[in-house]
């Protein structure tokens, strides 16, 4: 098949658990170069929370971040595309009870805050090991979260609701699709709720991507392991699910690979992308 765009999720399916990108997968994204395919980084992370190892891969032009929020040009380093929560929604989400044993982060035009709190314990959160310290390492502390949201309702790519307790997050994700209805709901880990504007999701702004390049979803392939993958593995032809994917990710995937602790990435491309 003739593939011109190829999009992936970072944690979990580019990335292995440790992090890294292995030399296989780095050499199979400058196969993608050289064979004229754009490879895109679709992430629920904010730009700076991007990994500089990420943006600095080869012929990498555009990120798509904040499960879908916006896109990056990496060469004109600005954002291209952007799709923020829209304030009345904003202003919703802050009339509701939300409970004190819940940590909220912000997502203002690229940059990740959250409350001093939080920051200092993620763990308490629910948080892995990795993930207390990739929070402790990307936030930006705030004294108020709250009152820091009001002040940047104008601005805000996402919010997202971090609680170890799954009925107090469960119960919490119903409230938010009763009381705010023009708002995105999904999670790329099992504790953690996420919100964008309604237009926002993966799919929906690799949609808008395709569309710009004039590549058609036939022509597009993606790659995923979480539920926040989910819209982008149905946008496109060739939607991958990484064989430590979420249950409803492999149920939505066109084919599943391998882990991506066994370089899933690199081998779904080497079996389904042909030059």
């Amino acid at each position: 098949m003739k593939i011109k765009l190829v999009a992936t999720d970072l944690d979990g399916t580019f990335l292995n658990d440790n992090k890294e990108i292995t030399g296989f997968t780095e050499n199979t994204v400058r196969r993608l170069g050289d064979m004229g395919v754009y490879f895109v980084p679709a992430t629920g992370r904010a730009f700076d929370a991007v990994p500089k190892e990420v943006l600095e891969l080869p012929d990498i032009e555009y990120v798509i971040t904040s499960n879908g929020a916006a896109v990056y040009s990496i060469s004109q380093e600005k954002r291209i595309y952007q799709c923020p929560l829209n304030p009345a929604s904003v202003d919703r989400v802050l009339e509701m009870e939300i409970p004190e044993t819940m940590g909220v982060e912000a997502f203002v035009e690229g940059t990740p805050y959250s409350e001093e709190r939080y920051i200092a314990h993620p763990e308490d959160y629910g948080a892995t090991e990795y993930g207390a310290v990739y929070v402790k390492n990307t936030r930006r502390p705030v004294k108020n979260i709250f009152r820091f949201i009001r002040e940047h309702r104008e601005n805000l790519d996402s919010l997202s609701f971090v609680c170890a307790d799954a009925g107090m997050r469960s119960a919490f994700c119903s409230l938010l699709k009763e009381k705010v209805p023009d708002i995105y709901v999904t999670s790329s880990v099992s504790h953690m709720l996420e919100i964008g504007h309604i237009n926002a999701g993966k799919g929906k702004t690799l949609r808008y991507l395709l569309s710009t390049l004039g590549i058609s979803p036939d022509e597009a392939m993606a790659f995923g392991d979480a539920d926040n993958d989910i819209d982008m593995l149905l946008e496109v032809k060739y939607g991958i699910a990484m064989a430590n994917a979420s249950e409803s990710c492999r149920k939505a995937a066109f084919a599943v690979t391998d882990s991506n602790n066994e370089d899933g990435f690199a081998k779904g491309i080497l079996r389904f992308c042909r030059e």
